[in-house]
């Protein structure tokens, strides 16, 4: 017949057993029995999960929290050496290994603690990680901010893991916390969050304005020394000077002798605009090309003559993209003959 509660001491600590609530106590205290390896897992899953950086933030606020919660429980007792020896204690018959606190002092509020065995150097130590875990030395740094009254960190000085007797983990005084770990992983991340997205906004611009560039000011070919290039939208000095090395480029390599400039589709004018078409005119007359200006409103024909950037002298202008063509058409040769019966 299995015994509905089984309690063993182990010096000054109670373990009990209730087989009929299924329940686990240590000194009074529900608690939890895990084999090493399935910490181990639980530990690598959250790895695997959240990554390094985020899961070093997790472990050690945890163990900061843990720490700082043990400490609460004793809160109030005046002897601290009885205290602290209690402790070594209760971790070491809690399977937690052999604690050794080789210094502490609450004036300068500094502690010194070795480490033998504990659980997380076994876990560890079964695994390819070359530096020590910091579930432990956080979980310190808790006690003793807890002990001290201000807030304390850690740092390993020695690890089992490369070769040392004991785990060393020195407590100081420091403005370092778990929940400021926290706050600083939280803007590091959002911050690379930002730049990742500052980096796809920027390569997304990228290609559209290459598409923009592509699309907005193509040069068609009408008939054989006839092109057209239309000017739609807004230019600024880059769109302005792909225009017009596209243009020159097609006028040489297709030999044409007209180009015309359409500028029906302008939905701005200023003096830069007017200045790059006289820019283009000028390169194509070089080229020993005509430019006709095409699509010419009432409010651009005014701009025109009253700015002193552009040399109207022996250029033909059209008030619209068809009369352009007709005429360019008569200049090589041909004509619109209308089919009889249409």
């Amino acid at each position: 017949m299995v015994k509905k509660s089984v309690k063993v001491q182990v010096e000054s600590n109670e373990f009990e057993w209730n087989a009929e609530e299924g329940l686990f106590t240590f000194d009074g205290a529900p608690a939890l029995l895990f084999w090493d390896s399935a910490i181990e897992l639980f530990l690598k899953t959250i790895e695997e999960v959240s990554g390094c950086d985020v899961s070093k933030t997790v472990f050690e606020a945890t163990g900061y929290r843990m720490g700082h919660l043990v400490s609460s429980y004793y809160e109030g007792r005046s002897n601290i050496e009885d205290l602290l020896v209690e402790y070594s204690d209760i971790y070491r018959n809690a399977g937690w290994g052999n604690v050794e606190i080789a210094y502490y002092s609450f004036e300068e509020k500094r502690a010194l603690i070795r480490l033998r065995n504990s659980w997380e150097h076994r876990i560890f130590n079964n695994t390819d990680k070359e530096n020590a875990g910091v579930i432990l030395p956080s979980h310190w740094a808790g006690v003793f901010t807890g002990l001290f009254k201000q807030n304390v960190w850690y740092k390993v000085n020695k690890s089992q893991l490369k070769g040392h007797e004991y785990d060393e983990i020195e407590i100081f005084p420091s403005n370092m916390t778990a929940a400021r770990n926290i706050h600083q992983l939280s803007r590091q991340k959002e911050q690379e969050s930002i730049q990742s997205l500052e980096q796809k906004v920027k390569e997304r611009t990228e290609e559209l304005s290459s598409l923009v560039m592509e699309l907005s000011s193509p040069v068609i070919p009408v008939l054989e020394d006839v092109l057209v290039i239309p000017m739609v939208g807004k230019f600024n000095e880059e769109r302005m000077s792909i225009m017009i090395e596209r243009s020159l480029y097609e006028l040489s390599s297709q030999q044409a002798q007209f180009l015309l400039i359409d500028v029906t589709g302008l939905s701005h004018f200023d003096n830069y605009v007017i200045y790059g078409i006289q820019r283009l005119i000028r390169a194509v007359r070089l080229l020993g090309g005509e430019c006709y200006l095409v699509g010419i409103s009432a409010a651009l024909s005014i701009q025109f003559t009253n700015s002193n950037l552009v040399d109207m002298t022996g250029m033909n202008t059209f008030s619209t993209l068809q009369k352009g063509v007709e005429y360019a058409i008569g200049q090589i040769g041909y004509e619109f003959v209308k089919k009889k019966g249409k």
